[in-house]
């Protein structure tokens, strides 16, 4: 065979063994094709009886009388037909072949029924048999019982509820995936009890069956404990089995739901849903389950920087799932970088399959000229939905224009100037017209002049430190963004959300639906906060950004030439008219709905905004303060548990929208922290918590919290050593390893340059969690989250420049501390007292070493939480015993030692 051939051949092959391996070995269920089948069966079989009753005619009428004759004719020759088959006799009734074959089609039609039952079983997904788990470890294998570890496997079964994506920081309700069922026992002893159950199985109930074998091995390796899990599909008996190892019985129950669940999620209902829908068929790591399902649990407890450390790596996993990006930007945004964010979706916007030069010609298309690629999401409606909250998010940072711009010109990110330095270009190629009438870059120049001069002046306005010009363009960006993502979602919607509104509806008029589900998919934007956003909200932004940048004589007229529909009148913004801004909010949601939560948020939002507009006029404020707090009580109330909650944290303390409502000491800031007492009561008493969205001063003060919440953890281990008997000398080398490595960590964070750095935060907490398990888990508050649930903790926190003060002088005494404390003197004194033939350390030396890094630890809490002074915790520093080489003539000395 010639070398060319071998190669296509192994080409070929290749692709077919890579197209196994990413298929799920479960059958993927095809209801549709089933359901179709049964319906033409059942056509067929109706056709059959109609001819079979030959004889009767059909009542003669006209309007609507004669069509009822006719149909009651038709139904009455059916029965005809249904009659004639079982009349004895051939005379009166049906053939013996006629009689035959009803008896075979109605077989192939019943047979049709109870496949497509169970597809649609295997597909919904229907209910899953957690079967006993099976015990075959050695006899005295240290192990809950076998009941115990199946239910913890069902509990974790039943807690794998999937939480669609939100395009705001909202609380989605939890979808149920997975309905555990016990299996049907047949006792032959009760024979009465068992028929109708058994009579009962010839309908298709169960789905999937899952089952285990636990294991355990003899090994060098961490991970002994194991479970071989099986999973069968009763639909064409498909299985898949695996065998997973933990290093404990919970770890082995973790791993093994998790692979149950990514082996079920890409062949049912949830599989066709955002985030998944591009695994379907397909066969998703447990990892990457894993890691989504844990970033969301964090995200929710308020722990963004461990969700975003779970964010990557999902993100990793799976690189091209924008609704996977979307959510990390989302969380990016919570902690207040905003650049990072942005540069999250502007590196994600053509993940749907265009290209960059697509989409920005897309984005600018003109009205006037009529293009294919206005239909994309007409055609590719699911495309919009995947990528809808990853637009959504880019539109709100891009609007958001007085935070972005601040820090994109304060170098303000995890990378700091490298993120501005890379995502430029970027920009300057997708957003050059948004230059269009600015200075250097009329409307009159050629086109491909114009173009370079539009890039020119972007990128230079973008690597300079002009706020106001950055601001002006990043707002019109917005605008631009909002109108074609509110003009691709009216295409969108004509094919996305019907279907399941009309299942929705005809479950609610069939009596059999023994659950009642919500009316169809809910959009996670509705077409109100569309039109609020693209009508009046991006409007009323730019024009505070137009009217800060300086003299823009028509700041719409730039829109006229790449807008698809005619751009919205002009907002002013030096006095905002109230009752016009209230005609065009009641307006603008007429096109969709006005009775959900996000219009009304949305409408808040934008009375809140129009607040800069003349800060000195007091009435003006109150009155549009009374206004944006009765939307958001109306948002609250339009949810009744059906769509989604705004998340508090960021309604009180992170949208930049509501900012001017969060000032304090002002007459709308009382109206604002009435409602939350009232949407949010708290036994606490209630203080307002720092505006702006993780400000510096809010990192700082969670820096200052975790190192508070260290220093009780570290307490408690040193406390728990020195009860330890003699000790290894490995064992003891091992304890001060960590505790250097501990005190550079504390040394790096309380710099204060390296605030923004959230990686080192993490590395932090997965390293006590990791060293430190039994202590750090029984601690209710490690890791604090990043936002705390309640504003006013019970000891409260010291003042922003106190808590500076504190850590630039802890930051001070880690570094004179070194010698000691930080040092490899102990590491190195312990291995060469090893080499000497030195094993254990004495009761002695253990109890005063440990006691010593204890009372540090304790004076270092007791600092932080004010019980104690700097002074105090310098000395325990000094305090804490060193190690050193046991010598005849050495003085005696309380601070050293001996071994």
């Amino acid at each position: 065979m010639p070398d060319s051939t071998r190669a296509v051949v192994a080409m070929f092959n290749g692709r077919a063994d890579n197209e196994r391996t990413l298929t799920a070995p479960l059958p993927a269920p095809r209801f549709v094709a089933w359901w179709v089948w049964s319906g033409i069966g059942f056509a067929g079989l109706i056709a059959a009886l109609y001819a079979a009753g030959a004889g009767r005619t059909a009542w003669a009428g006209k309007g609507v009388v004669g069509f009822l004759g006719q149909v009651v004719g038709f139904l009455g020759r059916v029965f005809g037909g249904l009659g004639a088959v079982f009349t004895p006799g051939s005379h009166h009734g049906a053939s013996i072949g006629a009689r035959l074959a009803f008896i075979l089609v109605l077989l192939l039609l019943l047979y049709l029924l109870w496949r497509a039952t169970r597809a649609w079983l295997a597909y919904k997904p229907g209910a899953v048999d957690v079967q006993q788990l099976e015990d075959a470890t050695p006899e005295g294998t240290p192990k809950p019982s076998d009941i115990d570890l199946t239910a913890r496997l069902r509990r974790r079964l039943s807690d794998s509820s999937m939480y669609p994506p939100a395009t705001l920081p909202a609380q989605a309700p939890a979808e149920s995936f997975l309905e555990l069922l016990g299996d049907i026992e047949i006792d032959p002893d009760k024979l009465g009890t068992a028929l109708p159950k058994l009579l009962s199985r010839l309908r298709p109930k169960l789905a999937y069956r899952v089952s285990g074998i636990l294991q355990f091995r003899e090994s060098p390796l961490p991970d002994q404990y194991g479970a071989t899990v099986t999973v069968t599909a009763f639909l064409f008996g498909g299985s898949r089995t695996t065998t997973v190892w933990g290093s404990d019985w919970d770890d082995v129950i973790r791993k093994a739901g998790s692979w149950t669940v990514s082996t079920l999620l890409p062949v049912t209902r949830a599989g066709r849903l955002p985030p998944w829908r591009r695994w379907w068929g397909r066969e998703i790591k447990p990892e990457l389950y894993e890691a989504y399902q844990s970033a969301n649990e964090l995200s929710r407890a308020g722990r963004y920087h461990e969700a975003l450390e779970q964010y990557f790596r999902a993100v990793r996993l799976d690189p091209t799932n924008a609704a996977l990006r979307a959510e990390l930007a989302e969380t990016q945004e919570k902690m207040g970088l905003h650049i990072d964010a942005l540069d999250t979706c502007q590196r994600a916007l053509t993940l749907d399959g265009q290209s960059a030069r697509r989409y920005r010609k897309r984005l600018w298309q003109n009205r006037w000229i009529p293009h294919w690629r206005r239909l994309r999401y007409f055609r590719h409606p699911r495309l919009h939905r995947e990528m809808l909250g990853l637009r959504y998010r880019n539109s709100i940072i891009l609007g958001t224009s007085e935070t972005t711009a601040e820090q994109w010109c304060a170098h303000t990110g995890t990378n700091g100037a490298l993120t501005r330095e890379h995502l430029t270009p970027i920009l300057v190629e997708r957003y050059w017209p948004a230059a269009a009438g600015l200075h250097g870059t009329g409307a009159r120049l050629p086109r491909k002049a114009r173009k370079k001069a539009g890039q020119d002046w972007l990128r230079d306005t973008l690597q300079s430190d002009n706020e106001a010009a950055v601001r002006l363009v990043m707002q019109r960006a917005a605008l631009q963004e909002t109108a074609r993502l509110s003009a691709d979602d009216a295409w969108a919607r004509v094919w996305l959300y019907w279907p399941s509104w009309l299942w929705s509806w005809a479950r609610v008029c069939w009596p059999a639906a023994y659950h009642q589900s919500t009316r169809g998919t809910q959009p996670s934007v509705t077409r109100g906060a569309f039109q609020i956003n693209r009508r009046v909200w991006a409007p009323l932004r730019l024009a505070w950004a137009s009217t800060d940048y300086g003299s823009v004589p028509d700041p719409q007229k730039w829109r006229r030439k790449y807008a698809w529909r005619r751009p919205g009148r002009w907002l002013g913004w030096k006095r905002v008219d109230v009752p016009a801004l209230r005609r065009r909010l009641r307006i603008a949601p007429w096109i969709g709905s006005r009775h959900d939560w996000h219009t009304h948020y949305n409408s808040a939002c934008v009375y809140a905004v129009a607040m800069y507009a003349n800060r000195h006029d007091r009435p003006r404020q109150r009155k549009l303060a009374r206004y944006a707090v009765a939307h958001l009580d109306q948002a609250v109330q339009a949810t009744c548990g059906r769509a989604a909650a705004v998340e508090r944290s960021w309604m009180v303390d992170e949208d930049p929208d509501l900012a001017l409502l969060r000032r304090k000491g002002t007459r709308p800031n009382a109206l604002f922290n009435n409602f939350v007492r009232t949407v949010y009561p708290s036994a606490e008493a209630f203080e307002q918590s720092p505006p702006s969205s993780r400000s510096d001063k809010q990192l700082r003060e969670y820096d200052y919290r975790l190192l508070e919440e260290i220093a009780k953890v570290m307490q408690q281990v040193w406390n728990l050593r020195s009860e330890s008997a003699d000790v290894d000398i490995q064992h003891a080398t091992e304890w001060l390893r960590t505790e250097r490595k501990l005190w550079n960590s504390l040394h790096g964070i309380s710099a204060d340059e390296s605030k923004r750095r959230w990686q080192d935060r993490v590395t932090l907490i997965r390293y006590i969690q990791a060293n430190f398990q039994p202590m750090s888990s029984s601690s209710p508050d490690f890791p604090p989250p990043l936002v705390p649930d309640e504003t006013a903790s019970p000891n409260g926190l010291p003042a922003p420049g106190e808590i500076e003060k504190t850590l630039a002088a802890l930051h001070h005494d880690m570094e004179k501390a070194r010698a000691y404390a930080m040092s490899n003197a102990g590491q190195r004194l312990l291995r060469e007292r090893a080499a000497d033939g030195v094993t254990r350390l004495e009761t002695k030396t253990v109890r005063r070493l440990s006691t010593g890094y204890a009372a540090a630890w304790q004076t270092l809490d007791d600092w932080l939480e004010g019980e104690t002074g700097h002074t105090a915790f310098r000395h325990a520093l000094r305090d804490v015993p060193r190690l050193t080489r046991r010598r005849v003539t050495a003085l005696r000395d309380g601070k050293r030692l001996r071994i």
